[in-house]
């Protein structure tokens, strides 16, 4: 059974991560090839012999369609795994023009059908050839369904995973201590943390606004920032608006996570919509109580006073509620951790990697 997994690009991102650890996950498995349709100036790297690309870094170029043809008829594939719009294109153009028995398969990682003409028609154009449609949440699937007219048992949901020996405090070989004084952080600091893509649906306008009315009541509390995107220097303009550059830590993109983490007393995630992010899983593996907004797919992750807190989208107020009720009680804040830690075993790396191979073997 050979798959080829197929994607946009090598850049930053959630699907990039996701097939990332699909791969490192699986290093001795010389039947997985993955295959990045154009190059990108900051790319994922993946630690694996079969990963390929196409060396120009135009979206619009079709010569990948070629180099794909080749690779599926060398290594007899057969299955497409097609992640993000660009890759779900080529995957059908593959098997409309060259092979029409190779399972084809979508696996939808982020927001669908909002505002996305050209996605909206091309589902419905290509869902008769297209096998299995995996979705990373049962709201991703709901919409699969009523907007995409897919067949309820051609979508399944495939939740994002961990990895519980990376994100595992146990594991953590640095003085924490050390690391927060190099910030400027003290024992006595309450860390609140927040690491998105740097854009407005991602919630950093609510985050910089909920760090703003709890510094007013309690200078022990201290934010930490971690991303990159449009909306930088924009958000940085509203940190000095409001002169809070010594209270909110801005560290930029990073790819050292559990070092991020290992900082924290809690983390937020004030996204205004998210199709199943990683970090809140992340989080809870690592042992800090998660807030998260009250939208679909979070609130599958994360159930309200018991493995995290939830907040109404795009409420600053009830955001700094939630991390004031956080830092005051003990008792709340020792609960969510321990019901995190517990939840967050379901979504384990290795019962990711069964679960898909068993959705290969049950379309061969």
């Amino acid at each position: 059974m050979k798959v080829l997994n197929i994607i946009d690009s090598l850049g930053l991102g959630g699907a990039q991560t996701v097939v990332k650890g699909i791969f490192e996950g699986q290093q001795r498995n010389k039947n997985i090839f993955l295959y990045a349709l154009r190059k990108n100036e900051i790319i994922t790297e993946i630690n694996h012999e079969n990963v390929f690309g196409y060396k120009s870094a135009s979206k619009y170029s079709v010569f990948p369609l070629f180099e794909l043809k080749k690779i599926i008829e060398k290594e007899k594939i057969d299955f497409i795994h097609c992640h993000l719009f660009r890759s779900q294109v080529f995957g059908w153009l593959l098997k409309k023009l060259f092979f029409p028995n190779i399972k084809l398969i979508f696996h939808e990682h982020g927001k669908i059908f909002k505002n996305q003409f050209f996605y909206n028609n091309f589902i419905r154009i290509s869902k008769n050839k297209t096998n299995l449609f995996i979705a990373v949440s049962n709201s991703t699937k709901k919409e699969l369904i009523e907007n995409g007219k897919i067949t309820e048992d051609n979508v399944k949901v495939l939740y994002n995973f961990v990895d519980l020996d990376k994100f595992n405090r146990k594991n953590i070989t640095w003085n924490i201590h050390e690391e927060k004084t190099n910030l400027g952080l003290k024992n006595t600091d309450f860390v609140v943390g927040f690491a998105a893509r740097l854009v407005e649906r991602k919630g950093w306008e609510d985050f910089i606004l909920a760090s703003n009315k709890l510094i007013k009541k309690n200078k022990n509390f201290k934010f930490v920032i971690v991303g990159d995107g449009k909306d930088k220097e924009k958000m940085l303009s509203k940190i000095n608006e409001f002169n809070l550059s010594n209270n909110i830590i801005y560290l930029g993109y990073s790819s050292k996570m559990v070092w991020f983490y290992s900082l924290l007393d809690c983390f937020v995630i004030p996204s205004q919509w998210e199709p199943m992010g990683l970090t809140e899983i992340e989080a809870q593996a690592m042992n800090i109580p998660v807030i998260a907004t009250n939208v679909p797919a979070l609130n599958e992750i994360i159930q309200d006073s018991e493995n995290g807190l939830l907040f109404k989208a795009k409420d600053a107020m009830d955001l700094s509620r939630k991390i004031e009720l956080i830092y005051k009680n003990k008792k709340l804040r020792e609960k969510i951790i321990k019901n995190g830690l517990n939840n967050v075993k379901k979504y384990d790396l290795t019962n990711y990697k069964i679960e898909l191979n068993k959705l290969y073997k049950d379309l061969k």
